[in-house]
Order: C-alpha cells, then structure tokens, then sequence
C-alpha cells in the first residue's frame, strides 16, 4: 500500500543532510588516500620494472651472441682444417643460454625473498 502526498502538503527539498556530505567527502577522501595513491605508485613501480626486464632481456641476448661469436673465432683458430665441431659453440651458448634461463624461472617462482638464513643475517 502507498502513501500519496496531499496536494496541500509542501514537497520538501530533496537533499542531503550536512552530515551525510561531510561522511561523503571523508570516504572519497580516504578512499583517494589508501588506494588512488598507493595504485599510481604501484602503476610506476611495474613500468620500471618491465622497462627494466626487457632491457636485461636484451643485455643478456647480446652477451650470448658475443659469446658465440668469441667462441666461433676462437674454435676457428683450434680447428682451422676440422671443421667437424663447428656446432660446438652453438652447443655450449645453448646450454648457457638454458642455465640462465632455468636458474631465472626458479628465481621467479621462489614464494619467499629470502631464505630463512637470509633473513636471520638481514635482521641482526
């Protein structure tokens, strides 16, 4: 059932009390604090990091392929009539190259920063 409003009653103006815009500004207020802030920080904090992933990315696929080429120029100058292991600095770059990569992907999936003792010898 509802209640209609007399034609003789007064509307009365539809807003909000005082107290409730000042509870309002509070909110939006803490809210910019605790999250719009910190997310912006948060947001630069991953362009560096990604900026600076990919440019280790890059640094370590030019130190491979310096390697092979040393390595290249140097098995040249061993083997100069064998040309049978022409393959090998292909073979160790490779298995470099998979080392490094393992040894990253552990790093990444490690759930810790720091081992126990590693944290043991940053606390004292």
């Amino acid at each position: 059932m509802k209640f209609k409003r007399s034609a003789d009653e007064p509307q009365k103006k539809r807003s909000r009390p005082a107290s409730i815009d000042a509870v309002f500004d509070a909110t939006t207020s803490y809210m910019k604090g605790q999250l719009v802030r910190p997310l912006s920080g948060a947001g630069r904090w991953l362009l560096f990091g990604i900026v600076g992933g990919v440019l280790v990315g890059a640094g370590v696929v030019l130190m491979l392929l310096g390697l092979l080429r040393l390595l290249q120029t140097e098995l040249s100058k061993i083997s100069a009539a064998d040309s049978r292991l022409s393959w090998l600095p292909y073979l160790i770059v490779l298995v470099i190259g998979v080392g490094l990569l393992v040894v990253t992907l552990q790093r990444i999936s490690r759930t810790e920063l720091f081992s126990d003792r590693e944290q043991e010898r940053v606390s004292k």
